[in-house]
């Protein structure tokens, strides 16, 4: 089946609605009757010559409520070019802070690395966006301490994991320490430093490895 090439003239009137950051007239293109659902899905998606789309130019020039649309459109914003850049490596590298927060709320991959080996921190790093690199510290520590959070509560839940191995004394304690860990996050992850963020997810490990003690000992049963 051929690919369906669209009009010209109006991939480069809604490129330009997107440079502009006019979100209100973006949304009005893409819901625009005369255009097919299938046009709309190629004004978000296409891709130039270098492998930039509309959501790499928005983050580029920093506007926010464009990505948002986007986004919300079903633009999506975890995907990477053939060089591994993504719409968070653009806005970090171009030091727009306020469309990191924004990806960061989206639940978008701290974690993708580009040809160089960079995540989006490293591509702010090198261009010498400090207040980028400082919110995406912050972002990975927070991040971790809530993936720890609901590891462990997943696993004190999961009886496939724990293979009734935890008693209910094991399980209250778990979840309580980690309901505990999870209200002090809520009122601290703005203020707290990155590396007393990190401490707390150690602090969380600690208090409970007697309990991954067990579920090791259960492993090495389960492998015999």
């Amino acid at each position: 089946m051929a690919t369906k090439v669209i009009n010209n003239n109006k991939m480069s009137a809604f490129t330009s609605l997107v440079c502009r950051g006019d979100a209100t007239k973006i949304k009005e293109y893409l819901e625009d009757s005369e255009n097919e659902i299938e046009d709309r899905q190629i004004f978000i998606n296409e891709r130039d010559k270098s492998g930039k789309n509309a959501l790499d130019f928005a983050a580029m020039l920093g506007r926010e409520d464009a990505i948002r649309i986007l986004i919300e459109c079903g633009a999506d914003p975890n995907y990477c070019t053939k060089t591994g850049y993504t719409v968070l490596h653009r806005a970090a590298s171009w030091g727009h802070l306020h469309c990191i927060k924004m990806l960061v709320n989206c639940g978008v991959d701290l974690q993708v690395t580009n040809v160089h080996g960079e995540r989006a921190r490293e591509a702010a790093a090198r261009y010498g966006k400090q207040d980028c690199v400082d919110f995406l510290d912050r972002a990975e520590a927070i991040a971790a301490l809530r993936e720890a959070i609901q590891d462990i509560k997943s696993t004190m839940t999961d009886p496939e994991k724990n293979l009734g191995r935890l008693n209910k004394e094991d399980k209250l304690t778990g979840n309580k320490l980690c309901d505990e860990k999870n209200t002090w996050l809520m009122a601290n992850k703005d203020t707290a430093s990155v590396e007393l963020i990190f401490k707390k997810k150690d602090e969380l490990y600690e208090a409970l490895h007697y309990i991954f003690l067990k579920l090791e000992d259960l492993d090495v049963e389960k492998k015999r």
